[in-house]
């Protein structure tokens, strides 16, 4: 089975998006140490946002065969840098979240994530479920 680790800034949507993508009540709750969902493994935003942190980001890839990086629509900047996945011997995709917001630009997201090093994009939103389809099909 294939296990995903989702990267992404405080508030980016991971725990969200997994909680959707299992058919679970959307209920916020800020990620504070790796944890562990069925196929998904959820890092805490503080491990992108400090780059102190990275190793542990590394470490919580072992035994993952996709990493995938969350990127959030509504917001005008990133905190993955240029080549971010290259620490990463994996396939690397990346996730737009909250397409569905008025003040979403996936194009600017979009943007972000190739910059960092993202092979293959999926535009999504964990409250109307744009994109969970195509992003469960991706994972397989």
């Amino acid at each position: 089975m294939k296990k995903i680790l989702l990267i992404g800034k405080t508030g980016s949507g991971k725990t969200s998006l997994i909680q959707s993508l299992q058919d679970q009540k959307l209920i916020y709750k800020k990620t504070q140490a790796i944890t562990f969902s069925g196929i998904f493994v959820d890092s805490p935003g503080e491990f992108l946002e400090n780059r102190r942190l990275y190793p542990a980001l590394m470490t919580s890839s072992v035994g993952c065969n996709i990493v995938a990086l969350v990127q959030d629509a509504t917001v005008i900047n990133s905190v993955f840098p240029p080549e971010f996945s290259s620490m990463f011997k994996k396939k690397i995709i990346g996730i737009i979240t909250k397409v569905d917001k008025e003040s979403s630009n996936p194009e600017r997201a979009e943007k972000f994530l190739r910059r960092a090093g993202a092979e293959k994009i999926i535009r999504t939103s964990a409250t109307d479920k744009t994109g969970l389809e195509l992003l469960r099909l991706s994972l397989t």
